[in-house]
């Protein structure tokens, strides 16, 4: 439904990567998979989403650009390609930062990168039509035992209710000392 979707908002082509021998793979399998499917194509940029819905990770694209040894830039905001190169605005802790890549490279979108556009209806009739090839291992020349999960998820859990704060009352300076004192004997961070 999703390569169908893209197809209707403009995409060329669909690929779709299913092999049973493949269950619940690791980020690692992942990107392992889809270097080895995007190193049969010509490209100059891989874009990607930035998270996984599923478990958050932010993995699979920075690991993608790693397998196939090329870089990557992580939660972009705003993109310009010129003279082989691209030149991103991404987003950091408290602000922006601008890097510059050489192509090929792997970005991985930010919310607010760009507008989707909504697919036609001309556009979605013509996308029940296109063909998604769809592809197994032993067709990106791989086989199950050469993609052993590095990681395995065990448990999943709530982080600890966060207590709630306190008012240091008094004029600054008074409240100042009773704040340190806190921070020494009871927080124990100073």
């Amino acid at each position: 439904e999703a390569l169908r979707t893209a197809l209707a908002m403009g995409c060329d082509e669909a690929v779709l990567i299913n092999d049973p021998a493949v269950e619940s793979p690791d980020e690692w399998v992942v990107a392992e998979i889809l270097a080895k499917a995007v190193a049969q194509i010509p490209y100059d940029i891989i874009l990607t989403g930035r998270i996984a819905v599923d478990d958050g990770s932010s993995q699979v694209a920075v690991r993608m650009a790693d397998a196939l040894n090329i870089p990557s830039v992580s939660c972009i905001l705003k993109l310009e390609v010129e003279d082989g190169k691209a030149i991103a605005t991404r987003e950091i802790d408290g602000g922006t930062e601008l890097v510059e890549v050489s192509l090929p490279a792997v970005l991985t979108a930010q919310k607010g990168l760009n507008v989707p556009r909504y697919p036609s209806m001309m556009g979605i009739m013509k996308a029940k039509k296109k063909e998604i090839k769809v592809l197994t291992l032993a067709d990106l020349g791989l086989s199950a035992a050469d993609l052993p999960k590095k990681m395995e998820i065990r448990k999943y859990s709530l982080p600890s209710p966060r207590k709630g704060g306190i008012k240091v009352p008094g004029e600054a300076a008074e409240a100042a000392r009773e704040l340190a004192r806190l921070l020494r004997e009871e927080a124990k961070v100073i």
